[in-house]
């Protein structure tokens, strides 16, 4: 019996025992399992044979599918522990394809193909029943889309798509995984509410059509709210956008036409409304859009399709903005000097009141001596011309000797300062002319006719003769101006032509140029330097020493002109600026005006002030305060014009 008992006890003992011999028997009759001193080196071993290994160094239990075969190579030169042997043999499964569904006593080792198929295992999962399964918020139909995948091919699933129920015929572990599934599927969607409001068209008749289609899948739906003429859709994004769509197109009132009035604040109506009409040119709407132009109070009156209204209104409303100004600052420079001078010796002999030898020179702006001589023998005063002149004349009247010297230096010089401003708007010409306007003889008709003189006359042409300045700017994107310019400046020389006539100089140019806002840019700068004489002399006497000088005359003249030009454009982009710029200008040109103010002796009588009025600080004032005499307000004088009044304030 102490044996028995002693055998008994030791029971366990010897099945672990009996367990370790049959494994070391495994490893030794087994080709290419072999173990030693804790190693592991398995070279093509079977796998179902490592299997066996692995249980029984991990005490699980497993299940092998019909399916699993293969041979294995493990190598691990070093002790492994039942831990990391397991942890090899989920690498060797993972390698071949196959993976473990656990279960409560054994776990089941199958292909990964077939795993999706299999439920974890728990008491009385592989019982085979049927259930039916209520979907409470999804469409039935995308749940069984997204379950049947995951099913075995046995199992058999239908649904009831009125009564959203799901009918499933599966092993019970099968029916626990796909159930648990379906409830994190159906949950209720927070997919917004959309409202369509229609203008046109009746909710209630868009909604039939949209019904009709079909478009509307499970769990989605479309509704009408009556009183505000609204579609209520309740639906995935696609639908919206789908509802919306076509409750638009169906909403559409195509053969519809508007009236309306457009108050049309800096641009031309006229215009404006040529430019709009020939945009929708060639889009089939053409025919249909009417815009006319009212000049009176410069509106337009547009009749169009309801639907391309306000497309209409809102290309108006973009194309009449405010215009940019564009201050354009000139300053045109001319300084000339001309010079003059001459020194000539005549004299000759008279005989019998006739000059019979001697020597004259005709040079420019000197009589000649014969004129000289014969205003003197008439008894009248002679004019010898400007200069220094020394004349002489000895004997009677009838014979005798005379002679002139002259000479003379004269020197002419102009200056004309000239800085014109012009404010334009963008695009605009603008031009600035101060000038005399001079009368000119373009023809004339003295013809005497046959029995009858008819009477003369003339034809006149009048010019302006002065300064003219032509700008028209352009703004660009960039802040530059691009300027198209046309500038003239033109003068009377005070002498006259051949034919008739006073002749004009005239310096003008016509360019186009681009410059920054602010910044200056020169046009002309022409400088002239010329000279020029004229020398008559007596051949052969004239070159001799001392007394040659007597037989020779020389003038000479020579002229210097300068001119310049130079703008500078400067963009006015609103009220404030322009304000600023008028106040700066009224400075500067009253301080030009103070500077060419004569002085006042404060002798009688008094020099009156001659200076611009306004020195910029306040424009804003009746034009007539500053320069009418307070005193001719108070007497008896003819009417002079009063101050403005507004409600009886000044």
């Amino acid at each position: 019996m102490r044996a028995g008992t002693s055998v008994d006890r030791a029971g366990p003992g010897w099945v672990r025992s009996w367990c370790v011999a049959l494994l070391l028997a495994i490893l030794v009759t087994v080709p290419g399992l072999t173990r030693a001193q804790g190693a592991l080196d398995l070279r093509d071993a079977d796998l179902r044979s490592f299997v066996e290994i692995v249980s029984e160094a991990t005490n699980r239990n497993f299940v092998i599918d019909p399916g699993v075969r293969g041979t294995v190579t493990v190598l691990a030169p070093e002790n492994v522990t039942p831990a990391a042997l397991y942890e090899i043999f989920l690498n060797v499964l993972e390698v071949n394809r196959l993976t473990i569904v656990k279960g409560v006593d054994a776990d089941r080792i199958v292909p990964l193909t077939t795993a999706r198929e299999l439920s974890p295992g728990v008491a009385g999962s592989g019982v085979y029943e049927t259930r039916v399964i209520r979907v409470n918020h999804i469409p039935v139909s995308e749940v069984v889309d997204v379950v049947r995948p995951l099913l075995p091919s046995e199992a058999v699933i239908s649904t009831v798509p009125d009564a959203r129920l799901i009918i499933l015929s599966d092993r019970a572990g099968n029916h626990r995984r796909i159930q648990a599934l379906i409830s994190e599927l159906d949950q209720p969607r927070s997919e917004p509410i959309e409202m369509i409001r229609l203008r046109n068209a009746d909710a209630r008749e868009v909604l039939q059509v949209i019904q009709s289609m079909g478009i509307v899948p499970d769990g989605a739906s479309v509704s009408v709210d009556a009183r505000s003429n609204a579609l209520l859709v309740l639906g995935p994004q696609s639908l919206r956008e789908q509802v919306r769509v076509l409750a638009g197109r169906l909403d559409a009132q195509r053969n519809s036409q508007q009236s309306r009035v457009v108050q049309v604040n800096y641009a031309q109506a006229a215009s404006l409304a040529d430019v709009v009409l020939r945009s929708f040119q060639g889009d089939g709407s053409g025919g249909q859009i009417r815009i006319v132009p009212e000049p009176g109070t410069n509106s337009l009156l547009i009749s169009a399709p309801a639907d391309r209204m306000h497309e209409i209104v809102a290309m108006v409303q973009h194309l009449d903005r405010r215009p940019t100004q564009v201050l354009v600052e000139a300053v045109i420079f001319e300084m000339s000097v001309d010079g003059f001078a001459d020194l000539s010796v005549q004299f000759g002999a008279i005989l019998n009141d006739a000059i019979v030898g001697g020597v004259q020179f005709a040079l420019e702006g000197r009589p000649s001596l014969t004129s000289l001589v014969s205003t003197v023998l008439n008894g009248d005063a002679p004019n010898p011309g400007n200069g220094g002149v020394i004349g002489g004349r000895a004997g009677d009247s009838r014979t005798g000797i005379a002679g002139l010297l002259t000479a003379i230096a004269e020197t002419r010089s102009t200056r004309l300062l000239s800085t014109p401003s012009i404010l334009t708007l963008n695009g605009q010409e603008a031009e600035i002319v101060v000038a005399q306007n001079v009368p000119f003889v373009t023809g004339q008709f003295t013809q005497v006719g046959q029995g009858a003189v008819q009477e003369p006359f003339q034809t006149i042409e009048r010019q302006d003769v002065g300064l003219t300045l032509n700008v028209t700017p352009q703004i660009n994107a960039d802040g530059t101006v691009r300027l198209v310019i046309k500038q003239e400046v033109s003068n009377l020389t005070n002498a006259t032509s051949s034919a008739g006539g006073e002749i004009t100089a005239k310096r003008a140019l016509s360019t186009t140029v681009l410059v920054r806002d602010g910044n200056v840019i020169m046009l002309g700068g022409l400088l002239e330097n010329g000279f020029g004489s004229n020398a008559q002399r007596v051949p052969g006497v004239s070159k001799l020493p001392i007394v040659g000088g007597l037989f020779r005359g020389k003038s000479g003249s020579k002229n210097q002109r300068v001119l310049l030009v130079m703008l500078r454009p400067r963009i006015v982009s609103s009220d404030r600026e322009a304000t600023r710029l008028t106040r700066e200008l009224a400075r500067e040109a009253q301080r030009a005006s103070l500077a060419i103010q004569p002085e006042d002796s404060t002798r009688f009588p008094q020099t009156p002030l001659g200076a611009l009025p306004f020195d910029g600080a306040d424009l804003n004032q009746p034009f007539d305060e500053t320069f009418i005499d307070k005193a001719a307000r108070s007497k008896n004088y003819p009417p002079l014009p009063s101050r403005l009044k507004f409600n009886g304030k000044y």
